[in-house]
């Protein structure tokens, strides 16, 4: 029997049908998933850089009369949850949130806060608001739900009745954050690009989040949120729309520290979620900087607000309000973590950090340098974390040892010297007053005591961190070059035979100045002190276990209990642990070596003081009462490499320039000014990964 054969017109549409139906089959829609033709397939306000940032750089390099220096500096801002699918189905025009961005916090300066002043360097906010896709909104409360855990019960702000609580280590749930995070920037092409193009900036974002509580409750079963991510999501009746909070709360916790809302992440970005909380939390009887439930705004308010329908947002002025409270949060997040102030106002040139950890111990009990234990000290990731804050080409050393206090008889008698005591007056369940006196050391004054002493390990170590010594010994900068030719051998600031003239029958003109690369060590000793049979609440001042100056950290460890500190989160009080010194020293470092401040203050020109704001005290950072990382995040490490020189975006220079600048304007005689921008152009590169020109126009 024949069998007739299958033209090849036939044949070929089939094969391709086939295939494209397999092709369909493997090729599922997932979130985080990049396919062409996606609507967030190219993001041109991250990719593409503008036309304004281009001139800005340019003039803030050409223009040296101009004081302040104006440095753009991009913020994004994420908004998941409110494009009609989250929480309360809440959507936000987003065109016009982000031109109330700029209208309302267009600049922002930074401040020094040893010095109290202003930096010569202010920031040009350029704002950068878009919305998140459905799918990866859904897959954000898919992961949220799953790491909530049980936690008690909680009492409502509004109504004040009992609801079950649940709780969120932050640390769970910042994988699928940073996943989200580096879908929308593309980092894992960045991150490849980074060895060709070092100068591409890093994105700082903030993810503003308004979730479904009642979609994601942990008690629910019935949802089934892998089938939403791509099918439309329903509207809300009235009487939906009063159900969503969900009869629950829940918080978040970033490594065990305080209950919050607002955390900052290990990665580029800080989250802010609406939809948890609120939380409460600050220093007991003091105002300043407590965070309370009506610190974040509530979509609750705008929908649910007095004399308007259920579900509908006819309340124009609560619209108004929500988005100059959210404009507002979002500014106060750029002031403390993104554009922070700087701790000490320092350029470190050196090529060499050296950070010798010195533990003075009244005991043979135990050795806190001995790994193995709860208590001991990590030297490899206290090196780790400092070699994220100084630039590729700077050594970092830390060297670690033990010595009995008592064969150092002045270093024991200028512990004793630093002892303080005041008296408190405090509450207890009787409801009187009851006054006690408190132990505490002073750090400042052990300092002093430490460099009188003819000690060589307190006093020798903190000659060589004396910043005046090391601008003698270790920096020489020459804007008008008068030397007669000699070179010291001893100070090793540039070759030995650049002194000496080949053709001495020639006349000597005067040669323009230049600041030499420095190849001297900074050294900054960080001194534990590991005590024993002491008072068990005994702390250093403002209840704290660290003292840091710009040259010498100062951190207190002792075996006792968990202390009671004047700070309370929710209905907890916070504790410290004088045990664990690790997080202590890298907030210290971290502060000396960085120039970081704590994310919760800032400079006041009014109050001529900081003031502090407890809003972003909790995320991966080493400082305050409500934090519990020995790490530091990426966006304080930016921070810290601002001020560092090195290869990087043009705002990595701003303590030169402020450095620079003060020289100027101090020194009328000073001729250096065009070898100085020289000397900046010759390193610094523009954001756009183009080559600045070195051509500098003569001033009038």
């Amino acid at each position: 029997m024949a069998v007739k054969s299958v033209p090849n017109s036939f044949t070929l549409p089939l094969i391709s049908f086939l295939l494209l139906l397999l092709t369909r089959s493997d090729s599922a829609p997932q979130p985080f998933r990049r396919d062409p033709g996606h609507p967030q397939w190219h993001h041109g306000a991250f990719h593409d850089v503008r036309e304004s940032v281009r001139s800005d750089v340019r003039r803030m390099l050409h223009t040296r009369a101009e004081v302040p220096f104006q440095v753009p500096l991009e913020v994004n801002v994420v908004l998941v949850g409110f494009n009609g699918d989250g929480g309360y189905r809440y959507s936000l025009d987003v065109q016009k949130l982000e031109e109330f961005l700029k209208l309302s916090f267009p600049t922002h300066r930074p401040s020094c806060l040893e010095t109290g002043e202003l930096l010569d360097i202010e920031h040009h906010l350029i704002y950068n608001v878009f919305p998140a896709g459905q799918p990866e909104m859904i897959a954000l409360e898919k992961a949220l739900k799953e790491a909530m855990v049980p936690a008690g019960t909680a009492r409502e702000t509004d109504f004040g009745r009992e609801v079950p609580l649940f709780e969120v280590e932050a640390t769970a749930v910042e994988p699928i954050f940073h996943k989200f995070y580096s879908y929308i920037f593309d980092t894992d092409t960045m991150g490849f690009a980074q060895h060709t193009e070092p100068d591409r900036p890093n994105p700082a974002s903030i993810f503003v989040v308004n979730f479904d509580k009642v979609r994601m409750d942990p008690r629910n079963k019935e949802v089934d949120l892998d089938k939403l991510m791509f099918n439309t999501i329903d509207q809300l009746s009235e009487e939906d729309m009063k159900k969503q909070e969900g009869d629950y709360i829940y918080r978040y916790r970033y490594n065990g520290g305080g209950a919050t809302q607002v955390w900052l992440s290990s990665d580029r970005f800080v989250v802010i979620d609406l939809s948890a909380g609120p939380c409460t939390y600050g220093k007991i009887e003091t105002e300043e900087g407590s965070v309370s439930t009506r610190t974040m705004p509530r979509i609750r308010n705008v929908v649910l607000s007095k004399g308007s329908a259920v579900g509908t947002i006819s309340d124009h002025s609560s619209h108004e309000i929500f988005v100059g409270h959210l404009s507002s949060l979002i500014s106060t997040t750029v002031e403390h973590v993104v554009a922070p102030d700087v701790r000490f106002e320092s350029a470190d040139l050196t090529t060499r950090l050296l950070i010798p950890i010195i533990v003075l111990q009244n005991h043979n009990r135990y050795n806190i340098m001995q790994a193995g234990h709860n208590y001991s000290i990590d030297t490899t990731e206290i090196e780790s974390e400092l070699r994220k804050m100084v630039h590729n080409e700077q050594e970092v050393v830390v060297i670690g040892g033990s010595h009995a206090l008592h064969r150092h008889e002045k270093l024991a008698i200028a512990v004793s010297k630093a002892m303080r005591g005041h008296s408190l007056q405090e509450t207890r369940k009787d409801g009187r007053f009851h006054v006690h006196t408190k132990t505490y050391l002073d750090g400042a004054m052990l300092k002093e005591e430490m460099e009188r002493s003819a000690d060589v390990l307190a006093a020798g170590l903190l000659e060589v961190a004396d910043p005046s010594l090391s601008s003698i010994y270790f920096l020489k900068q020459h804007w008008d070059d008068e030397s007669d030719g000699s070179t010291d051998s001893i100070l090793k600031h540039k070759p030995l035979w650049a002194g000496y003239e080949f053709n001495r029958g020639k006349r000597k003109e005067k040669k323009q100045g230049d600041i030499y690369r420095t190849y001297g060590t900074r050294v900054v000793p960080v001194f534990v002190l590991s005590l024993a049979d002491v008072d068990p609440q005994l702390m250093m001042e403002e209840e704290s276990l660290v003292w840091t100056s710009n040259d010498v950290v100062i951190v207190l460890q002792h075996q006792a209990d968990a202390v009671p500190l004047s700070y309370v989160s929710e209905i907890d009080r916070r504790t410290a642990l004088p045990s664990l010194s690790q997080r202590h020293i890298m907030a210290g470092l971290a502060s000396a070596v960085g120039g970081l401040s704590a994310p919760y203050e800032k400079a006041s020109h009014v109050h001529e003081r900081p003031v502090v704001n407890w809003l972003l005290a909790a995320g991966c950072h080493p400082f305050g009462p409500f934090s519990n990382s020995s790490r530091t995040s990426k966006l304080l490490q930016d921070v810290a490499l601002r001020g560092r020189k090195g290869k990087g975006c043009v705002w990595k220079w701003f303590f030169f320039s402020d450095a620079a600048l003060n020289i100027e304007y101090q020194d009328h005689h000073l001729r250096g000014t065009r070898s100085m921008l020289g000397w900046m152009l010759h390193f610094i590169r523009s954001v756009i990964h183009q080559r600045l020109s070195r051509s500098l126009h003569r001033s009038t």
